[in-house]
């Protein structure tokens, strides 16, 4: 299935994006406001971005991944959206830069990102997290991984994860249907399929519920949101993991975007659309601010 795509060709991949956005990441780096930590996995360090307020308002800890169809590692890109949720409700934001693929298969990346948060939860002090409730959230393959961390938590019968947040995320990994849209809105699905092949060792693993979140045990998951686009070859997916939450009693707070396609948070996006992220960016806020007063009570 993946034959004709090789490791190799992440390099050019990765070159086009660092030509369109390496400029603007370093520019983030300038005016970056978090403390940098790094913790030990199984596969190595992994830096974490940290973003203190002024004064806590907001009990929560939350725990940011950005995206990148699993294989692009520019956090950076997050940075003005992790110091906004830190500055405007007062809570404590992490950014994690994850290991991503072709370099760390399947399942590396959510592995390790679990035994970060793990590590996070079982030595609060050196962080000053208290006892702040620990939500975990991202976008786009960043919000599949974040989905990855509770499936892992719940293998480990731990429970320190209060909410989920997913911002147009992958639920499945099918590529043989798309949306009845204009293929000119959505992720090509040949590009999908590039992705895949650098992330996994084989396409058995397409159907892991860690990649397909449909084939997870829904009753496992805290109080859930779901900021998806209209034109994305991903809202199948996403809608029907609300539906199949919900239908096991689990809160989920969906909201589809007219209008707008896979990526519209982003400024330095093309499909970027300023109305409409700051309406998600503000759903975020409010969702981690009930969590911090309420949790389950949503």
């Amino acid at each position: 299935m993946f034959d004709d795509i090789k490791d190799v060709d992440i390099f050019e991949y990765r070159k086009s994006k660092e030509v369109k956005y390496g400029n603007y990441c370093r520019k983030l780096r300038r005016t970056d406001t978090s403390i940098k930590k790094s913790v030990r996995t199984t596969e190595g360090y992994v830096d974490i971005y940290i973003y203190y307020p002024k004064k806590i308002m907001t009990d929560v800890v939350y725990f940011n991944m950005h995206g990148g169809g699993m294989c692009l590692a520019e956090f950076e890109l997050d940075i003005p959206y992790c110091q906004k949720i830190s500055e405007e409700i007062g809570c404590i934001v992490v950014n994690v830069d994850y290991l991503v693929a072709p370099e760390y298969k399947f399942p590396k990346s959510y592995t390790t990102t679990y035994e970060v948060l793990k590590y996070c939860n079982d030595n609060r002090d050196e962080f000053n997290f208290g006892k702040a409730k620990f939500v975990v959230g991202g976008n786009s393959a960043g919000g599949q991984i974040a989905a990855a961390l509770v499936q892992l938590e719940n293998e480990d019968n731990q429970d320190f994860i209060y909410g989920l947040v997913m911002n147009y995320a992958p639920c499945n990994q099918s590529i043989d249907k798309s949306i009845d849209v204009d293929l000119n809105k959505v992720i090509n699905p040949n590009r999908i399929r590039q992705y895949q092949a650098w992330e996994y060792n084989e396409p058995s693993e397409l159907n892991h519920p860690l990649s397909n979140l449909l084939n997870s045990n829904p009753k496992i998951y805290p109080p859930t949101l779901e900021n998806i686009s209209e034109f994305d070859s991903l809202r199948d997916g996403e809608e029907k993991f609300a539906q199949k939450l919900q239908s096991n009693g689990i809160f989920v707070d969906l909201k589809c975007y007219q209008g707008c396609q896979h990526g519209f948070t982003h400024e330095n996006l093309k499909e970027f659309d300023k109305e409409a992220s700051e309406d998600a960016w503000l759903r975020i806020e409010t969702f981690l601010k009930k969590i911090s007063e309420g949790g389950e009570e949503l």
